[in-house]
């Protein structure tokens, strides 16, 4: 097929997702030391987006976030990528050393870590390219994850609990029947890649607002025909509003008939006006606290097996008016 030209996605998560390091201000100090008191919400686990900045951290600050999850009842933490390739920055990655400083964290607050693999900044132009561009990408992309698993020593971690596909799957690029069979066999390949090494492999999906004649339910009867991956639905309400859990029911309906286990993600922030559609220009704020409180109560009532927040760093850590509100009544 001809692939529709790629078009600027109100709910895509590349906004929120891409965020630059000058964002993520951690309030160090406050969360030094959490007082120990009854919290009137716990979730499951959080993402940890890394970037540069990451690279400076040593053991406190790891220490430091991964504490910040234990008070929230947080058993998960999942790094959503060791690294980033072709970006415009130039490539990089967590070094090894990071990454043990963040299991010796995890062990300490009794959490585990689902590692992400590289990010290929690729994916995004990939998607809305045309078929051979697509296939060439995949072709690429499933090699360099293989190699990247090969040497790969995480899963021999006590505190492991598998590997994150960092590419979030939607119904608008994924409409077309033989494209949705190239995307099944491309998981297929990251999924046995990821099993060799131990462990399961998770992805996440979101709802797209662009108009097209794909759905969610066919997207993933396609991938999981083929593919033994857990999906993570995003609840979407960050950026495309709170009635975007509504276009989700179907997934979720589908997900419950079939007996297929799932996590539900809650997003903790609110995109600004004036955002761009993609790339850096992201602006966002911490959501309100009742806000978040719904997103909450549908995910809990959704049937996921897990409730996670997107994230804890940087929309409740942050030293800003919303993070300080939030944290507040939270008890934090």
């Amino acid at each position: 097929m001809d692939a529709p030209a790629l078009s600027a996605d109100p709910s895509s998560p590349l906004r929120r997702r891409l965020l630059r390091a000058a964002l993520l201000a951690p309030l160090a100090g406050a969360l030094a030391t959490l007082p120990g008191c009854s919290l009137p919400v716990q979730v499951d686990g959080t993402f940890l987006q890394p970037w540069r900045s990451h690279l400076q951290w040593g053991l406190a600050d790891w220490q430091r976030s991964l504490k910040l999850a234990h008070t929230l009842g947080c058993r998960q933490l999942v790094l959503q990528w060791t690294g980033i390739i072709g970006g415009n920055e130039g490539d990089w990655s967590l070094p090894d050393s990071s990454l043990q400083q963040l299991f010796a964290a995890a062990s300490q607050t009794n959490i585990r870590i689902r590692v992400g693999l590289p990010f290929q900044q690729r994916w995004w132009q990939a998607i809305g390219a045309d078929d051979a561009t697509l296939q060439a990408f995949l072709a690429d992309s499933l090699a360099q994850a293989r190699g990247w698993l090969a040497q790969a020593p995480w899963s021999k971690q006590p505190a492991f609990d598998g590997w994150y596909v960092p590419y979030e799957l939607e119904q608008y690029h994924w409409a077309d029947p033989a494209r949705q069979q190239w995307l099944a066999q491309w998981l297929h390949g990251l999924q046995q890649a990821a099993s060799a090494r131990g462990g399961d492999c998770a992805i996440s999906c979101y709802f797209s607002r662009l108009q097209t004649t794909g759905n969610l339910v066919t997207m993933w009867q396609a991938v999981l025909a083929q593919a033994t991956l857990r999906p993570m639905v995003q609840d979407g309400v960050g950026v495309a509003g709170a009635g975007n859990v509504q276009q989700l029911q179907p997934l979720l309906d589908h997900f419950h008939a079939h007996d297929i286990g799932f996590d539900a993600i809650v997003e903790l922030f609110r995109e600004l006006p004036g955002s761009a559609a993609y790339g850096s220009a992201f602006k966002g704020e911490t959501a309100d606290a009742a806000r978040i409180q719904r997103q909450l109560a549908w995910a809990r009532d959704s049937g996921a097996q897990h409730v996670l927040v997107y994230a804890l760093d940087p929309w409740l850590s942050q030293d800003t008016p919303q993070g300080e509100a939030l944290r507040k009544r939270w008890g934090i």
